[in-house]
């Protein structure tokens, strides 16, 4: 008909987009994952009960390479994968390790009661802000070293070979082989004579 509107044009309706994830939703996620971690790797893992044999094959099982055992009160977060422990390395009481990267521990290494080794790190810009994002930063302890008890060792440490570090010291960096370290940063206060290292003892011990 003469003077008629057109008729609308059909056009397509919004394609509506996937609603982003709740925060109750996250963090309930989250809190699963961090209560399965807790479970294997710091009650069980951790167990007194646990024979230290026992200990070594639930590690290998979930993707750490272990030729050595860890000691009662051990507690493990991040990914297992991440860490390598070589044969002989002894492990005191109450002992945590954050594997967010990579943490190496050497053969015949002695890890004191109530060690921390960190690998998460959070950077810091110019204006002085923090980022609340982590990043990992990879921690290697070589072999023969002996890591006294409450010591905390920060990301992005490398402990060199026959290096003793005092009890309580908090070992940031670069420790060169060969000496005795200790304060808050670990200062190297010894030297250390090169010595003929013991025999691996057995792994599962």
């Amino acid at each position: 008909m003469a003077g008629s509107a057109a008729p609308p044009v059909p056009t397509s309706a919004p394609v509506p987009s996937a609603p982003a994830p709740s925060t109750f939703g996250r963090r309930l996620v989250e809190d699963a994952s961090y209560a399965r971690e807790h479970v294997l790797f710091t009650a069980l893992l951790g167990s007194a009960l646990l024979p230290r044999i026992l200990r070594r094959l639930l590690l290998r099982a979930a993707g750490a390479r272990a030729e050595s055992s860890v000691g009662a009160g051990f507690s493990l977060t991040g990914d297992p994968k991440h860490l390598t422990i070589g044969r002989g390395v002894f492990f005191n009481r109450n002992v945590t390790v954050e594997a967010v990267a990579p943490v190496t521990i050497g053969a015949n290494t002695a890890i004191g009661m109530q060690v921390l080794i960190m690998t998460s790190h959070h950077d810091i810009d110019a204006q002085g802000r923090w980022s609340g994002v982590a990043t990992g930063r990879p921690v290697v302890v070589e072999e023969h070293v002996w890591v006294g008890g409450r010591a905390t060792i920060l990301p992005g440490a490398h402990i060199e070979h026959d290096v003793v570090v005092a009890a309580g010291a908090v070992v940031v960096g670069r420790l060169a082989a060969h000496g005795v370290y200790a304060g808050v940063p670990a200062k190297r206060i010894r030297e250390l004579a090169p010595t003929a290292r013991p025999p691996v003892v057995d792994p599962t011990v």
